[in-house]
């Protein structure tokens, strides 16, 4: 399937001739960064996973810049970090097709890139800079999903998320009975899924007595709660929710490797929820724009009625997230420390580490490069 992204304006920018590789770990954005508009983004056939935009996948581009017709044929994937809720730093390579000049494009989908730039002292003589290279290894930008027979608890009692429907009830721990507004699924190859993108399979009781009560499989970003509810209450001092993927360190819980396809179903409620599935306590989607934009028009006019807003440019359609939402990175970070205190002192109690973050300063940092004034995305 073919899938095609128009992105927002104020989200993209592009690096061209000079300002490509201006050194090794990033390039100079072009001045003035608002002159490119209209990116569209394109998918090629036979991608089997259009929009997990993984290392080495190629895409086709197009945009306009100061008015001028630019694209890419088969622009590489260089960059890809999954930053925080409906957000992610895209970079994409490739050579214009018109001047033969190699050209960059950062895509950042849910954070004013161009907002980042002005306030951050860009002008011709300061040009900021974008990181060219992940940021954040463990971390691909992609939906999230639940595998196809995964059981969602509901008023009625646990049903296949496959079959529910709009207006159908779920449970949710915070709001009690809300019914599902909008819900999607696709069968997907794995045959090419790279290491990273591979689904997620928690086995039973790996987060707790009974959490999961039975095996769940989920996408690698699809956030489970942890720090509370018996899930891993002690690793963690609060709640929060957290990539399925920054728990593969633990036992019973790993990436899939056997699997050649996989049907992946999500639903969204009115807002951002959690609901039991299988037993474990995780969210139902959170309609930021990775995935408002990588919509069918379609299925973007359908649901733009289910969410008529007006919505605030780069915020999800049902946010605000129902708990704190770490990155793989941090996640990760809390289960080392835990684990370390435990072999310290051999006590159970958990260990702090702040969850507050600055998404972002995740996306870019402001230390200086060989030119003054520099800052980097």
């Amino acid at each position: 399937m073919v899938v095609v992204i128009n992105a927002v304006n104020n989200e993209f920018a592009s690096a061209s001739g000079s300002n490509v590789n201006a050194t090794p770990d990033y390039s100079y954005f072009d001045y003035p960064p608002d002159a490119t508009t209209d990116l569209v983004i394109t998918s090629n056939p036979g991608d089997p996973s259009p929009r997990e935009f993984g290392i080495g996948d190629t895409y086709d581009l197009s945009w306009s810049d100061a008015g001028t017709a630019r694209s890419v044929e088969d622009a590489t994937v260089i960059r890809s970090d999954y930053v925080g809720p409906g957000q992610g730093a895209v970079v994409f390579e490739g050579t214009d097709s018109a001047t033969g000049d190699p050209v960059q494009i950062v895509w950042s989908p849910g954070h004013d890139l161009e907002n980042w730039y002005w306030t951050n002292g860009g002008g011709p003589s300061t040009p900021n800079g974008f990181w060219t290279s992940d940021q954040n290894n463990a971390a691909t930008y992609q939906t999230v999903c639940f595998a196809e027979g995964t059981l969602i608890d509901t008023p009625a009692g646990p049903r296949a998320v496959e079959d529910l429907a709009p207006d159908d009830p779920v449970s949710t721990l915070d709001h009690g009975a809300q019914p599902v507004l909008w819900t999607r699924q696709r069968t997907e190859s794995l045959d090419e899924a790279t290491e990273g993108a591979r689904p997620v399979l928690i086995s039973a009781g790996a987060l707790g007595p009974d959490r999961p009560s039975d095996d769940l499989v989920v996408s690698p970003q699809h956030r489970i709660l942890v720090g509370g509810r018996q899930q891993l209450k002690r690793e963690f001092t609060r709640e929060a929710l957290i990539p399925a993927k920054s728990l593969t360190m633990l036992p019973g819980i790993r990436q899939m490797r056997g699997r050649k396809s996989i049907t992946w179903v999500h639903f969204a409620c009115r807002r951002h929820e959690i609901v039991t599935a299988n037993g474990c306590l995780s969210e139902t989607l959170l309609l930021g724009p990775m995935v408002t934009q990588a919509l069918t028009p379609q299925e973007f006019h359908v649901l733009q009625h289910v969410f008529p807003g007006p919505f605030a440019e780069g915020t999800p359609w049902n946010g605000p997230a129902a708990r704190t939402c770490l990155s793989v990175k941090e996640a990760r970070a809390e289960l080392r420390l835990s684990r370390r205190s435990k072999k310290v002192t051999g006590a159970e109690n958990p260990v702090s580490l702040s969850m507050t973050r600055n998404v972002a300063n995740a996306i870019h940092s402001s230390s200086q490069g060989p030119r003054p004034q520099t800052s980097r995305q």
